[in-house]
């Protein structure tokens, strides 16, 4: 189900005919907000590592999240049986489970008038997973395994809007949450996102042809939300990261208010 806002004139009528709502909002505008600490839990060094805290909004969450994400470029150096080295080392972002795109250069083309050389055509070849790091360089794994690839070839993050997918764990879950989430990441221009029901897996993100799927846990406490996060490469599942988000109350957002809302706009659905 998707969340579509209220005018505020309807929103602030159905409040007068709510006393209660009126009053719940009266009490919460001395905390109103949000305010995040984002506690990484993950194993790849360029990371954000357990002992950090990131405190900011739901845009800070999503720019953590990108960092796992960087726009690199790079080049097949050997090939070893089953593992091929790239010259990226582990300090350029990259986590093991990142997914990167094998690429041959073909012929140059040109301007149709003036011949001035524009580019090369370039030819897909397949999809490596990143699996270990060394100082100025990485291996990886060629999905599928026979993948013809040379050395040479170049490789780098899909140019395009990363395909991700972002599902809750459970039908227990915020979807205010997971929608404000969802906006962030969209308006960082890195991503392609879709929003899947509650308890989708990584089959239903590869159906989809989704690179990647965020699984999102939510819960309250009090006057506090929280969030676990996990994101997964759709090919292999491997892990690229999990986050632990806990939100505390403010005066410089109107989460809360958008929590009253969505509530609203439920009460209205089930009518």
């Amino acid at each position: 189900m998707r969340l579509f806002f209220q005018p505020i004139e309807i929103i602030l009528a159905q409040l007068l005919l709510r006393p209660w709502l009126v009053l719940a909002i009266f009490l919460l505008q001395a905390f109103m907000g949000s305010q995040l600490a984002v506690y990484a839990a993950d194993t790849q060094a360029p990371k954000v590592q357990s002992s950090d805290v990131i405190e900011g909004n739901i845009d800070d969450v999503a720019r953590a999240i990108l960092t796992y994400f960087p726009k690199v470029k790079g080049k097949v150096i050997t090939l070893k049986e089953e593992e091929i080295a790239v010259d990226l080392g582990g300090k350029r972002g990259l986590s093991r489970g990142t997914l990167l795109t094998v690429y041959r250069e073909g012929e140059h083309f040109h301007h149709p008038v003036t011949g001035v050389p524009l580019g090369r055509f370039e030819d897909a070849v397949g999809i490596l997973e990143v699996n270990r790091f060394e100082s100025s360089r990485l291996f990886a794994r060629p999905i599928p395994p026979k993948t013809e690839i040379r050395v040479g070839d170049l490789i780098r993050i899909t140019a395009t809007r990363i395909p991700l997918s972002v599902s809750l764990s459970s039908d227990t879950g915020h979807p205010f949450l997971m929608n404000e989430l969802v906006l962030a990441l969209a308006h960082t221009g890195r991503f392609k996102i879709e929003s899947l029901s509650p308890g989708s897996d990584l089959n239903a993100s590869r159906k989809g042809d989704h690179l990647y799927h965020i699984e999102l846990a939510t819960s309250r406490q009090d006057d506090r939300f929280s969030m676990d996060l996990q994101i997964q490469n759709t090919y292999t599942g491997t892990t690229l990261a999990k986050l632990s988000v806990l939100i505390k109350q403010s005066r410089e957002s109107d989460l809360i208010l958008e929590h009253l809302q969505f509530q609203l706009f439920e009460q209205r659905q089930k009518k």
